[in-house]
């Protein structure tokens, strides 16, 4: 069982966009910055669409990412942009001002990254940070 669908089967809050993206046939990488906070989505173009979310603030007023390691009920918002190598980044989608409650913001984030993209060539495979020269040779 891959590390994806081992993730897919607990109760976290950044499986519920990567199941909604991967069921669209989108290639996402969970924890694409090596602390899971960040989830990538590799464009055709070169771009990448990077999207985390933050927590409800805790008894101290403070909130973190919103991670694999985050229960879904901790949720407070979504954020997602396009980080091209050439143009820089952009802000693809960002809930954190207008709060919705967490099944309608995660539409919205995935609405958000499958209208834009077309715009890019689709989603293309990817491999994960630390799988990339393994040696193997096509001949």
């Amino acid at each position: 069982m891959s590390a994806f669908h081992r993730a897919a089967l607990d109760d976290r809050a950044v499986t519920a966009p990567i199941a909604q993206l991967c069921a669209a046939g989108v290639h996402c990488l969970p924890g694409w910055d090596r602390s899971s906070e960040y989830v990538a989505v590799p464009l055709a173009d070169g771009a990448t669409i990077l999207f985390t979310g933050t927590t409800l603030p805790d008894g101290d007023g403070g909130g973190d990412d919103v991670s694999i390691e985050h229960l879904v009920r901790a949720h407070e918002s979504w954020r997602a942009e396009i980080a091209h190598p050439v143009d820089g980044a952009t802000e693809l989608y960002d809930s954190h001002d207008c709060p919705l409650p967490f099944d309608q913001d995660t539409a919205a984030l995935v609405a958000a990254i499958l209208q834009c993209l077309p715009r890019h060539g689709g989603s293309v495979p990817a491999e994960e940070p630390g799988e990339a020269g393994n040696g193997q040779s096509g001949d």
